[in-house]
């Protein structure tokens, strides 16, 4: 998922980044953070979740999401 500022220019949201890292990690979602300016956010569960565990943890990631906004 990379995040930007306006889907049309594509510019890198960096402070939103960080906000939906902090907000992750509080909800205890934990997700990777990559691309050329840190602004892409990967997502890479176990292959061993369950359908449970990746429902909470959409839940808690959609949660941190309309946090930041």
């Amino acid at each position: 998922i990379e995040i930007v500022k306006d889907p049309a220019s594509k510019e890198p949201d960096m402070e939103r980044t960080k906000k939906l890292m902090e907000a992750t990690r509080e909800e205890g979602v934990l997700i990777g953070q990559g691309g050329l300016h840190g602004t892409v956010i990967r997502i890479g569960p176990s292959l061993l979740i369950t359908e449970a565990e990746m429902v909470e943890g959409i839940e808690r990631l959609v949660r941190a999401i309309d946090r930041v906004g």
